[in-house]
């Protein structure tokens, strides 16, 4: 459930200061192609556009790389891996290696590296889709993001969350993470407040104050959700097994106005919640609700149909008839 979104930008100021690293691993050269100002650095990281260009760099000036650099570093691996190869990992192995030992080393030790970076850094890391193999990162973030809890803003904690979660990491990280959401709920757009549910539900923790303060803030802007963001709601309250009819319902509102304009897995994720959740929804499911129509458009997996099948028990049991048979 649920899907990747933007994080906050990474902080471009490469240029002064700055290696949290202290002096690096070699002297600098005088020759500027091989040896860029800290700002070109920054740029080339950031300008790469193949994973090749990206590891290139790595190979070349990893040990002149300050957090700003690492910061920009995953996030354009974030953004390159998404759409690369899926082997590519094979290939850079041992670049993708040492990138991870001077993470984790710079997270553990760097007095420069600031809230800002080490967000970025997480969710670059989760979406390069190698979350599994960066154990010594992941600990190395979720130590020094808890120290600096404080300095994130509320885009940050989103972020860090919905990073977290999607690696599986660092469940113990979620408590401090809840009291700094819940005193900056307000600043959180649509977009954050539904992927901070979606990443508590995925993670398996269970925070009802919380969910609660989503819940609220959320019943008076469901008109800024747009439809992953509305099926990410309805998932994670299923999912947590956070008991509010009154919230489901008024998803359930917004929602089937709109649901000719959702795809396969919004459409499963919603039924199987509202099924979970035990809400029924004329506005979704009833008579002259699109939701047959759609069933009958789109195509679907294996998972998604084990959803509909779950929700058309439901609603066998709820005498409202069972889902259509999707085609």
């Amino acid at each position: 459930a649920g899907g990747a979104f933007a994080a906050s930008k990474t902080d471009s100021r490469g240029g002064r200061g700055g290696r949290g690293r202290g002096k690096g691993r070699g002297p600098p050269s005088s020759n500027s192609t091989s040896s860029p100002s800290p700002a070109l650095l920054t740029a080339n990281i950031k300008n790469a556009r193949t994973l090749d260009s990206l590891f290139g760099t790595v190979t070349a000036h990893l040990g002149r790389f300050n957090h700003i650099h690492l910061s920009a570093c995953w996030n354009t691996l974030g953004r390159l891996a998404a759409g690369a190869d899926p082997l590519w990992f094979q290939r850079h192995a041992k670049e993708l290696e040492s990138l991870a030992q001077t993470t984790a080393e710079v997270a553990e030790t760097s007095a420069e590296v600031r809230a800002r970076e080490l967000a970025n850094i997480a969710h670059g890391a989760a979406k390069s889709g190698r979350a599994a193999g960066l154990g010594a990162v992941w600990a190395a973030l979720a130590d020094a993001i808890e120290r600096r809890i404080g300095d994130c803003n509320a885009q940050e904690l989103a972020n860090v969350a919905w990073a977290f979660a999607t690696a599986g990491h660092a469940r113990a990280l979620f408590g401090p993470l809840s009291s700094e959401l819940l005193s900056r709920l307000d600043a959180l757009r649509a977009k954050e407040l539904a992927i901070t549910a979606w990443a508590y539900a995925t993670a398996g923790v269970v925070d009802a104050p919380l969910f609660d303060a989503i819940a609220r803030l959320a019943t008076r802007r469901l008109g800024d959700f747009s439809c992953q963001g509305l099926a990410n709601l309805a998932w994670a309250y299923a999912s947590a097994a956070h008991e509010d009819a009154g919230f489901v319902a008024a998803l359930g509102c917004e929602s089937g106005p709109r649901l000719h304009t959702f795809n396969s897995q919004e459409l499963a994720n919603t039924a199987w919640a509202f099924a979970v959740a035990d809400v029924r929804s004329d506005e979704c499911f009833g008579p002259g609700a699109r939701f047959a129509e759609m069933c009958d458009r789109v195509e679907w997996n294996d998972k998604q149909l084990n959803q509909l099948h779950q929700w058309s028990l439901w609603r066998g049991e709820k005498g409202g008839g069972g889902a259509p048979r999707p085609s």
